[in-house]
C-alpha cells in the first residue's frame, strides 16, 4: 500500500504487508517513490514469521524475496532495478553465494552494485541486508528526464 504522508513534497511511501508492523513503528517506509525512481530501504533475509536462517545463501534469498515483494508493491519488477548496494557480515565468505544467487534473479547486465562487509546490521541474526533503485521510463519508453 502506497502512503501520501509526503506525497506534497514528491514523496510517496511504498508499504507491503511484510512491512507494516515496522513502518508503524518507525515512519520507515519499505521504499519511497521520488519521481520516475523507487529508493528501496535495505531488506533483510527473515522469513515471513520473522525467524532468521541460519545460513547464508537462505538469508540473501530471502532479502532479495522481501525485496521483490516491495517492488510488486510498487509495480516494478527486477527488469527495472539499476543499482543495488549491499551490506555483508563476512562478505569474503559470502560473495560466490551471493553472485550465483544474483544470477538467478537478474538478467545480464546486472544492476550497477556496491557490496559492502560490515561488522553488524540492525538486527543481530541478519548477515546480509540490501537496498535498491529501480527507475520506470516514460509511457513512451524514453528515459526520465534528468
Amino acid at each position: 500500500m502506497a502512503k501520501d504522508r509526503n506525497a506534497a513534497a514528491g514523496r510517496v511511501a511504498v508499504v507491503p504487508p511484510h512491512w507494516s508492523d515496522f513502518y508503524e513503528e518507525t515512519g520507515i517506509p519499505a521504499a519511497i517513490w521520488a519521481g520516475h525512481t523507487l529508493q528501496v530501504t535495505g531488506h533483510t533475509g527473515e522469513a515471513v514469521d520473522g525467524v532468521f536462517p541460519e545460513g547464508f545463501e537462505e538469508q540473501v534469498r530471502g532479502a532479495f524475496a522481501n525485496i521483490r515483494e516491495t517492488l510488486a508493491e510498487a509495480g516494478v519488477g527486477w527488469p527495472q532495478v539499476v543499482s543495488l548496494t549491499s551490506y555483508h557480515v563476512g562478505l569474503q565468505r559470502q560473495l560466490t553465494a551471493l553472485l550465483q544467487v544474483a544470477a538467478e534473479i537478474f538478467d545480464e547486465p546486472l544492476p550497477a552494485w556496491s557490496a559492502v562487509g560490515v561488522t553488524e546490521l540492525i538486527v543481530p541474526e541478519a548477515l546480509v541486508e540490501i537496498s535498491c533503485v529501480a527507475v520506470v521510463p516514460e509511457p513512451d519508453g524514453s528515459r526520465p528526464a534528468v
